[in-house]
């Protein structure tokens, strides 16, 4: 008797299982996966992939050349170009503000923007770092990326450069800031 008892149990678990589970797979939340597309509850946002990563940057109100750009593991790498006509620190840090809107602002999965402003030579045929930023997601603000994009021709404020991960190569020391 113990013995049917409990195969009886087993049956009918088994049978509960299968009708109770499809009932509960469809109170799953609102987060799907489809085509590679992620809706959120948060609003707009874009994911930003390898696929459409192209596509998305040339849309960037930049007055810099893109001269590379990577995706991996959430992290976006870009680096920027200037070349000749030598434009002033204000332009840079306006072009720098507005990346750093495009990966925070527009995108929710970019979590680390890896951000260079290079200068290129095309006598020597070679590129220069000028400036370079660390920006992570968990550590930026509005405010920090505010005073980014309104601060003048010389150098950055400390808060800024401490904030945004931002460092100054010699090279710009002495073309843009110090001359």
């Amino acid at each position: 008797m113990n013995r049917s008892w409990l195969i009886g149990t087993v049956v009918l678990i088994t049978a509960a299982s299968a009708l109770i589970l499809p009932q509960l797979a469809a109170l799953e939340p609102a987060l799907h996966l489809q085509d590679g597309v992620v809706e959120t509850l948060s609003g707009g946002g874009v994911v930003l992939e390898s696929s459409n990563l192209v596509d998305m940057l040339e849309k960037l109100p930049l007055t810099l050349t893109i001269d590379r750009a990577g995706w991996k593991g959430n992290v976006l790498s870009l680096d920027l170009k200037v070349t000749g006509n030598d434009p002033e620190p204000q332009e840079l840090y306006q072009n720098m503000a507005r990346v750093i809107s495009f990966a925070f602002q527009e995108t929710v999965n970019v979590d680390q923007l890896l951000l260079r402003i290079v200068a290129e030579d095309k006598w020597l045929d070679s590129r220069r770092l000028l400036l370079a930023g660390d920006i992570r997601r968990n550590e930026w603000s509005l405010r920090l990326q505010d005073a980014l994009e309104t601060a003048p021709s010389r150098p950055l404020p400390e808060s800024v450069k401490i904030g945004l991960r931002i460092s100054e190569s010699e090279l710009w020391k002495k073309q843009f800031i110090y001359p």
